[in-house]
């Protein structure tokens, strides 16, 4: 194989066992590891047990079925939507052709099944690879100190800030809170889904960069939650990896030193000054 040393994990979903065998033989052929089943419950219940770098998708019959199990591919297994192949016949069923369009998906033709089967699949690993580290810049859409209020009254209230991102469906809620009598800064953040509610985000890795670098790396909680405490620095950035190849990229706006340290500073410029 080109890409990778790693052998590429193939799921091949097919009704008829020719065209299944004919393209775990093709592909095996290229070093790939293929699992083979027949009917899209098989796939998603394989799907749901292992983990695989494409899925190879061979419709012979009614479309319903296909559409039905892409969109349970696109639901539950989203990272993994970039890389199906559709299988498609010239003068066949178009409501497969339009299933591709609709969901960005690359079709290969069975006549062409030898020549670019693997083409394709290669293809599509060469451009994860190449897209696994760009991170995808989310926008804020929400901050509390951008919110209207009368003249003086923000000095009298409390210097939290919340601050609201979004990327496509996701959503980021944060919470930026100084620490009293010290220059530490709480970040607190909840990654959410508005398309689905019950997504659930345990186990993705958050990282907080500072103007040097990486300053530290929390884990999302069960319900999305993460948590960070740090040395006040004003420009902070959130890098948040959704999946292997999605990653989602957060500029935090200019963040105010802490009061306690402010009023720090200006006693000891006035003791300087006297």
């Amino acid at each position: 194989m080109s890409v990778g040393r790693e052998r590429k994990k193939i799921l091949i979903v097919g009704e008829e066992s020719a065209a299944r065998q004919e393209m775990r033989i093709l592909l095996g052929s290229s070093g790939c590891e293929c699992t083979v089943v027949s009917n899209p419950q098989q796939a998603l219940g394989t799907m749901d047990q292992r983990k695989f770098d494409a899925v190879v998708l061979d419709p012979q019959s009614s479309s319903s079925q296909v559409t039905e199990l892409i969109s349970r591919i696109n639901e539950s297994h989203s990272d993994l939507i970039g890389r199906v192949v559709l299988i498609t016949e010239e003068g066949k069923d178009s409501g497969i052709g339009d299933l591709a369009e609709r969901y960005s998906l690359t079709a290969v033709q069975r006549k062409f099944l030898l020549q670019q089967l693997w083409g394709s699949l290669e293809s599509l690993f060469c451009r994860q690879a190449v897209f696994q580290n760009v991170a995808q810049m989310a926008r804020l859409i929400s901050d509390s100190f951008r919110d209207p209020l009368p003249a003086g009254v923000r000095a009298l209230q409390n210097r939290n800030r919340r601050l609201l991102y979004a990327s496509g469906s996701l959503r980021v809620d944060l919470l930026v809170e100084p620490e009293d009598g010290s220059n530490r800064l709480a970040l607190t953040g909840q990654i959410l889904d508005s398309a689905k509610p019950d997504r659930s985000f345990a186990g993705v890795p958050v990282k907080l960069n500072g103007w040097k670098g990486p300053s530290a790396q929390a884990t999302a909680g069960e319900f999305g939650e993460f948590h960070f405490a740090f040395n006040f620095e004003p420009i902070v950035s959130l890098e948040i990896r959704i999946a292997e190849d999605h990653c989602i990229a957060i500029p935090l706006p200019a963040l105010e030193r802490p009061v306690e340290e402010r009023q720090d500073i200006r006693s000891s410029s006035s003791r300087q000054r006297s």
